[in-house]
């Protein structure tokens, strides 16, 4: 099992329409009609969201079986007229690039 951690610096002032969209849109047509397998999504910080300006305030985890689906799958995605149509008319949210990360699991971890 291959696990995808993404990190997103999504701008303050635009973070509650971001975690709507990402609630009401993205993440629906991902694992609804492209079959991610998400572990979890995180808004990072204490109670108010206060994070350093060098934290990201967003974080999510996706499961693949291998790197192959993974490229396959969001490949599909992001080439789709769904992704498209729910993208048109939003601002740019990221304050900079998101940063991924893929997580191998040690033969002792409880989550394979």
């Amino acid at each position: 099992m291959l696990y995808e951690l993404r990190s997103y610096w999504i701008e303050p002032s635009l973070l509650v329409q971001y975690m709507a969209w990402a609630r009401d849109k993205a993440q629906p047509l991902q694992r609804e009609k492209y079959g991610f397998r998400v572990i979890g999504f995180w808004r990072v910080g204490d109670s108010e969201g206060t994070t350093t300006s060098d934290d990201p305030n967003v974080v999510w985890m996706c499961a693949w079986n291998d790197r192959a689906e993974r490229d396959r799958v969001w490949n599909e995605l992001r080439s789709s007229a769904d992704w498209a149509a729910i993208r048109e008319g939003l601002p740019n949210f990221h304050r900079r690039p998101g940063n991924v990360k893929f997580l191998e699991a040690m033969s002792w971890s409880p989550l394979q």
